[in-house]
Order: C-alpha cells, then structure tokens, then sequence
C-alpha cells in the first residue's frame, strides 16, 4: 500500500507540475513577446535547438545510468551504485569542460547564423546561458536520482513548480526594474533551474548518504557498460527528432508555408496529450525499479496492469473529448483559420497516440530490462519506411498534407499494435499476447466514451467556450464513472473506491 501511495503522490505531483508549466507558458510567452519582440524570442528556441543535438550525444552516457544506480541501491551494493554514480558525474563534468572551447567558438560567431546586428549581444548572452544551464544541468542531474531510489518523485515535482514560481518572479523583476532584454528570461530560468538542483543534492546526502562523489569510484567499465547500453536510446531519440522535425520540412517543401504552420498547430494539442501521459507514465517507473531490481517478477506484473488500467481510463476520456470536439475547439480558438483542416490533421495526428498512451508504460520496460537496441532498431526501420511511404504518396497521390500527417501515424499504430506490447512481453518473461487484453479493454473504452460524447455534443451544441467547457466536464465526470466499469475489474473497483472513502474520512477526522 506504501508504494501505491507514493505513485498516487507522484501521479498528482507530476501533474500539478505539468500544468503548471503549460499554464504558465500559455500566459507567459505573450507577455515575453510582447516586450521583446518574435525575433528576440525566437534566440531562446534557437539556442535550445542547439542544445537538443548535443544532448542525443549524452543520452549515449546518461539515459541509462538512473536505472543501473538505483537497482544496485536497491540490492544494497551501494560500492556498484558509487561507481555508476561518479562515474557518470565525473564524465559529464569532463564532457562540460571538453564541450568549452565549440561552445565559446559557436558563441562568437553568432553572425554566421541567421541573426540581426542590433541583437547580436543579446544573442551571445543568450547562448552563454543557455549553455552554462545545460552544463549545470548535465554535471549535477543524476543528484536526481534520490528521486526514484526513494519512490518520491512527488518531491522533485513540487520543487519543480517552486522553481517555476522563482522563475516568473525574476522574468517579472528583471523586465520591470531593468531593460527589457530576452537573455534576462535565461538569467531567470538558470538561477530557478539551480533551486531543484540544490534540493535534490540536499535530498541524497540526507536520504542516501552512502551515495558519494569519488574520484576513487570512476570506473572505465562503469562508463562502457552505460554507454554500450544508452547509445541505442540516442538512436530513438534521433528517430524521433527526425520524425517530428521532417513532417513539418516536408509540408514546407513539398506544399507551403502556410501548410507547415496548420500542421505545427494541429500537432501541438496532441503533443500536449502524450506529453502528459509521459509523465503520468513515468509516476510508475520507481516502483517499477524496485520490483524489478528486487525480482518480484508477479507484483511487476501487477503493477505494469494497474499503470495500464489507470493510463486507459485517463486516455480515454481526453482521446474522446479531442476528436469530438477539435473542431468547435479550433473555431472557438482560432477564428480566423480553417478548423475543418485543423480537425481533420489533428485526429490523423492521434492515430500513434490511440495505440500508444494506454501501454506507455510498457516503454520503460526496454529501459528497465536492458533491452533497448531491439526497439530502437525497430523505430529506425519504421520511421525510414514511413517518410519513403510518404515520398511515395507525395508523388503518387494528391492526398497531399494528409498523407504526411496520416503516413507517420500508420506506422505508429503499426508499431505500437504488433511490436511493442509483444517485445515487452518478452522482456518481462511474460506469454507474447500477455497484454492484448489490455488494448482491446482500452479500445472498447474508447469507443463507448466516443459515442456517449457524440450523444451530448447532439444535445448540448457548442457556440460558445462556456459551453465546450461545460460539455468536458460532463464528459469527463460521465467518461470517468464508465471507465470505472468498463477498464478496472471488481476488485480494483473496490479498492479504488476504498482508497478514496479512506481519504476523505482521514480529512474529515
């Protein structure tokens, strides 16, 4: 019960962090924008973009090493988790200061790239931060790693959302008191991005204080074995950083600028959606860690089907609410544009995310296991064979920006159906259909939801955002109660229901 309250902690944390962030961002970039300017604004993506690329050649190091550090916590080898801890705490260090010198060459030869003369200090500032934020963030992330060891995510997301408030305090400080200047947004964002960091360091010498930085611990071996490991995931992360980026190059290319921007809108709702549901999903992964590190191969088990079940009546009613009610959203939010388009691209969008949320889970399953190279095989044949797909039905057809939206969630679906749920079977010594019945339950809900939602959006049409608020909530309560039944059996059922009643009665005493 201890570990299913420290998900349920983390779940409401993470998700108080998510939106958090999207809220703040949704009201706070106007505001940036407005005073600086697109351009100015645009320094800060430019920058990042920059460091997106180096950080594919890092995930080869880090994606791997909070999984071998905290599963040799769990066994007690605290002499193996030193070494994988300041091994790669001392790489990374080694790899800051190596990185130094492209760094301050690329810094001062901004005016090689596409940026005005009036803001080329601003530009230089920018970057210098944004760098000095990925170094600080690459030597001192894995502190982090209390945060999974200990199950108290919950705890990092709370300092997270602090770390959100320091930042909007400084942004609002600095652009009132001072020049209004877009490297004051990079001076408010590395200061805040320094609070969790400090936490997080307070945090392991208090709760893990066997885990110690020591020249003494850096192993070769260590580094081999985390790098042989995570250079498959820097393959999935260049899939997908292809992917993403080619939808919106080939639409620019192949039809129009004005195209690229409805595609680049219609994909950032559903990239909301799975951005929640990942985080949501990576609630469970400590527990995960825990049980697998301790071989508890049925309550793993148990516990990957409960993360399903909770992630299917969650994807549920928001895929349902999405794809009955993207158009009215679109008009509602967007007048001026095309809202049948809109629509129509963003339900082709949700193909890969129908299949995908219900089972995100299983994701962590190749990290957890170590046996991420199969899958990060499979996301470069499939990502390879959607963009020829869809060069061929670029030329072929007249399907036009449909088929780059659609081609790519094909495969998706194509993806996450017949490989993913199977080869995650297989990593957890499972029977290879093991979670089919899981994705049929999680289809079914769907489409009940989907009709039911159908039913009071013909009742209740939608004119105005008081209304399409009010039909979510209705959907929501109504999707809620019928994932109840339709994806938790009669047992969960009761302990969910006895979970909550024990909740309020604790409150009310």
């Amino acid at each position: 019960m201890a570990g299913n309250k420290a998900v349920a902690l983390n779940m409401m944390a993470n998700t108080i962090s998510f939106v958090f962030a999207s809220v703040v961002s949704f009201f706070l970039t106007p505001y940036i924008t407005s005073h600086v300017g697109i351009e100015a604004y645009g320094l800060v993506g430019l920058a990042n973009s920059f460091i997106s690329y180096v950080t594919l050649f890092t995930a080869a190091l880090n994606s791997m090493a909070s999984r071998f550090i905290v599963i040799e916590i769990h066994n007690s080898h605290f002499s193996e988790a030193n070494k994988y801890f300041s091994s790669v705490l001392i790489a990374n260090t080694l790899i800051a200061l190596f990185l130094i010198i492209p760094a301050i060459w690329l810094i001062f030869n901004l005016d090689k790239i596409n940026v005005s003369q009036s803001l080329m200090f601003d530009a230089q500032i920018t970057f210098s931060l944004v760098i000095l934020s990925f170094f600080f963030s690459s030597v001192g992330a894995f502190y982090g790693v209390v945060l999974y060891a200990k199950n108290i995510l919950y705890k990092g997301s709370f300092r997270t959302v602090e770390s959100g408030i320091i930042r909007i305090i400084l942004i609002l400080l600095l652009f009132s008191l001072l020049d209004t200047r877009i490297f004051y947004v990079c001076v408010a964002t590395f200061i805040a991005g320094l609070y969790p960091l400090i936490w997080n360091i307070r945090y392991t010498h208090r709760l893990l204080p066997e885990l110690k930085v020591s020249v003494s611990s850096f192993s070769i071996k260590a580094i081999k074995t985390l790098t042989s490991s995570g250079i498959w995931n820097s393959v999935t992360n260049l899939s997908h950083l292809l992917l993403d980026g080619l939808d919106l190059v080939l639409c620019n290319i192949f039809i129009s600028g004005t195209m690229t921007g409805n595609v680049a809108i219609a994909k950032t709702v559903p990239g909301l959606f799975v951005s929640l549901i990942a985080v949501l999903s990576g609630s469970f992964y400590p527990q995960f860690l825990e049980l697998y590190s301790k071989k508890l191969k049925d309550a793993l088990s148990v516990s990957i089907n409960n993360s399903i079940n909770i992630l299917s009546a969650i994807s549920g009613v928001c895929l349902s609410i999405l794809i009955i009610y993207s158009r009215d959203f679109y008009t509602l939010w967007l007048p001026g544009e095309d809202s049948r388009l809109l629509s129509i691209l963003t339900i082709l969008a949700l193909g890969t995310v129908l299949m995908s949320c219900c089972i995100y889970s299983l994701f962590s399953v190749f990290a957890l296991s170590n046996k991420v190279k199969m899958n990060s095989l499979v996301m470069v044949a499939t990502g390879v064979l959607s963009i020829i797909t869809t060069f061929i039905c670029l030329k072929a057809t007249n399907w036009g920006v449909y088929a780059i939206v659609g081609v790519s969630s094909i495969f998706g679906i194509l993806r996450n159906l017949f490989f993913t749920p199977i080869y995650a079977a297989h990593c957890l010594g499972l029977p290879k259909l093991y979670f089919y019945k899981r994705i049929s339950i999680n289809l079914i809900n769907v489409g009940i939801i989907l009709v039911f939602a159908f039913l009071i959006k013909s009742i209740l049409p939608v004119h105005s955002w008081g209304l399409l608020i009010s039909n979510f909530f209705i959907i929501a309560i109504l999707g809620s109660l019928l994932s109840l039944f339709t994806v938790f059996n009669r047992q969960q059922r009761q302990s969910l229901i006895k979970a909550v009643k024990d909740r309020i009665h604790k409150q009310t005493d």
